[in-house]
């Protein structure tokens, strides 16, 4: 993650000015105030009129939306089509912001696997769905998936055996059935649920079919 440092320019310039972001990758969305800053800009811009000033204020209102939550480049790119930045500033600045590690679809992939399968417990194919859903680039969903795709079983039979605990009054077919929708759910696969369940059961002396 890049430290909060701002670097100097003008929008002209071959220089980076950029306002300091300070990234929470824990927070949740934007806070009232800065919506309402933001919906204020939309409102009284006349989108056009002056260049300089459309860059200027687009700027502040993606480094606003990015203090309050990481933003795939996709993201950031829908914030400024709603601005009706011009299309090539558009990119000028998705580029600036890129450059000085604003924007990082890699770093963005791996608070994704942080928050939604170290944290949660949840497979692969669940933690790939946010990725989609967020719209990062396929590159960097594949380089940070292919490493979550050495080991799910640990995890799962982390949970399979958290769950199973609390199954103690139901029969093992029953609660074998419900310990694999349940993974299956978090986004395991069959064949890693199953390993999973036939784990957890074995070592509190029960037995998976």
């Amino acid at each position: 993650m890049p430290s909060n440092s701002s670097t100097s320019n003008s929008t002209g310039s071959g220089d980076e000015h950029l306002a300091p972001v300070s990234y929470l990758p824990w927070a949740g969305s934007e806070s009232d105030a800065d919506a309402a800053a933001d919906e204020l800009v939309v409102q009284r811009r006349v989108p056009g009129a002056d260049p300089a000033r459309d860059l200027l204020e687009a700027e502040n209102v993606l480094t606003r939306r990015l203090r309050g939550r990481s933003l795939s480049v996709a993201e950031a790119r829908a914030v400024l089509v709603e601005l009706e930045l011009d299309g090539g500033a558009a990119e000028e600045l998705i580029e600036r912001f890129e450059r000085v590690g604003y924007l990082d679809d890699t770093r963005l992939a791996e608070q994704i696997v942080h928050t939604h399968h170290e944290r949660k417990g949840l497979g692969r194919s669940a933690v790939e769905a946010e990725m989609r859903r967020r719209k990062l680039d396929q590159h960097a969903m594949s380089a940070v998936l292919d490493e979550l795709s050495v080991d799910e079983s640990g995890p799962a039979t982390e949970l399979a055996a958290g769950r199973l605990s609390r199954m103690s009054s139901l029969d093992d077919e029953t609660a074998e059935r419900r310990l694999l929708s349940f993974l299956m759910r978090k986004g395991y696969s069959s064949s890693v649920s199953r390993e999973a369940v036939k784990t957890a059961f074995s070592a509190i002396g029960r037995r998976a079919r």
